[in-house]
């Protein structure tokens, strides 16, 4: 089974469209229609059907795809392997919005300092989301909230800060404006939850996201106040704030990665430029 057939068919599936993963894949949407045909010949199943102006996946190919997709992440890790051990190729590195304004930076000029041929790709997203897609090796590694669980003993978290938690007021006052609530279902906003709730009960609440840099503006601006962990780039960015720290455990932050690559070049580099000792 050809793996480039089988990852536009994956393509095709996510974009729902020959069409868009012709573009994603930079080939032409024939290419993209002979290579699915040429796997629905090899496997004797209909994979794709018109669904409207697009396309869907048949329910045979439904079921298929978790198979399909580990083939796929077979290949990358094979290829990870040898490009971790060289100082070349890819590294998907996930990050929560945080992480990013602090270290993304230090992250693209030490990797272009230090292994010029590693191709550095940033993926923002939430704690939960970064730690499935680390999970499903669609990251190498991930900077994100120290999980609320235990880890698989294949991975490991070196946690580069503990955040203090406190409460964000506008400069001018703000003693009197409702909240504006880090998501409790976020990692790290479970916890400000709970020291919000020791330290103010049932406040007035304004609304709730998992966006920590908004809601700072959202603060500096006069909107509301909220409790939050303090991460380096508050107070630099956001110099209309105001951060009163709560005595409560703060919030762990670090980097997600797996065992195995521990003593790889490209992992090792990767500590160096985020300050992780060992």
């Amino acid at each position: 089974m050809d793996l480039r057939f089988v990852e536009t068919l994956v393509v095709a599936v996510e974009e729902a469209s020959l069409a868009a993963a012709a573009r994603r894949l930079g080939v032409t949407p024939a290419a993209v229609a002979q290579r699915v045909e040429a796997l629905e010949v090899e496997l004797q199943v209909p994979l794709l059907v018109r669904a409207g102006r697009g396309m869907a996946a048949t329910p045979e190919c439904k079921a298929l795809l978790p198979e399909l997709r580990r083939l796929l992440a077979i290949r990358g890790g094979l290829q990870q392997v040898l490009a971790q051990d060289q100082l070349v190729g890819p590294l998907r590195l996930g990050a929560i919005s945080t992480m990013l304004s602090d270290h993304a930076a230090d992250l693209v000029q030490g990797l272009k300092q230090a292994a010029p041929e590693v191709e550095l790709t940033l993926t923002p997203g939430a704690s939960a989301e970064l730690y499935e897609a680390f999970e499903q090796r669609r990251l190498e590694a991930a900077l994100l909230v120290a999980p609320p669980f235990d880890l698989p003993k294949t991975m490991r978290f070196d946690v580069i800060a503990t955040q203090r938690i406190g409460v964000l007021s506008p400069q001018s006052g703000g003693g009197d404006l409702p909240f504006l609530l880090y998501a409790r279902e976020a990692w790290g906003g479970a916890a400000c939850f709970r020291a919000l709730q020791q330290r103010f009960g049932s406040p007035r609440v304004l609304a709730e996201m998992d966006a920590l840099e908004t809601i700072a503006q959202l603060v500096e601006d006069g909107v509301g106040r909220a409790v939050v962990p303090e991460w380096a780039g508050l107070q630099r960015r956001h110099p209309g704030a105001r951060f009163q720290p709560l005595a409560v455990q703060g919030r762990q932050v670090g980097l997600l990665s797996w065992q195995r690559d521990a003593r790889r070049p490209v992992q090792q580099v990767l500590r160096q430029i985020l300050g992780i000792a060992g």
